[in-house]
């Protein structure tokens, strides 16, 4: 956003300064992560596999906005665990060429960091009539990697 002119009101420079601390707020600040009012749930995955125990340790979504013509994927912790995690991890990849196979030009946006206790994301990809991979992976503590998501190698939710 471009400001052409400074008020000299407080009030002007009390709204400048909250959207800057809008925009600088890191993802973790909000609840269970969000995509927007426009993005409706396409499918959830189970976070899994590689799970000594066979529990879901999270799961990651993919959302779809008919108006902004884009997917978007979190992946979430499960309740138990909020707070337990040492890594979290989202990707969601794009099949632009529509050949299925993850080759130029297809694109791939991901968010995941140490920080992550509760969720990772939202990633957002322009993907309208576009087929998509996503996956969600978080290991808890020092236990192994877990991940979750549609099969590995396959293209899923081309609408």
């Amino acid at each position: 956003m471009k400001i052409t002119r400074w008020g000299a009101s407080g009030v002007t420079l009390t709204a400048v300064a909250a959207l800057t601390l809008v925009s600088s707020t890191p993802a973790q600040a909000l609840p269970q992560g969000s995509c927007g009012a426009s993005y409706r749930k396409v499918a959830t995955y189970s976070i899994s596999h590689g799970a000594k125990d066979g529990k879901a340790y999270g799961t990651v979504t993919l959302y779809q906005s008919p108006t902004a013509h884009r997917k978007c994927a979190i992946a979430r912790v499960a309740t138990s665990y909020i707070g337990k995690t040492s890594y979290m991890y989202v990707s969601l990849l794009v099949d632009r060429n529509r050949n299925k196979k993850y080759d130029a030009p297809d694109i791939g946006v991901a968010d995941g960091s140490p920080k992550y206790k509760w969720f990772a994301g939202p990633v957002f990809a322009p993907a309208d009539r576009l087929c998509v991979q996503v996956t969600g992976t978080l290991r808890i503590g020092s236990q192994p990697t877990v991940e979750g998501g549609t099969p590995t190698g396959k293209w899923k939710h081309c609408g």
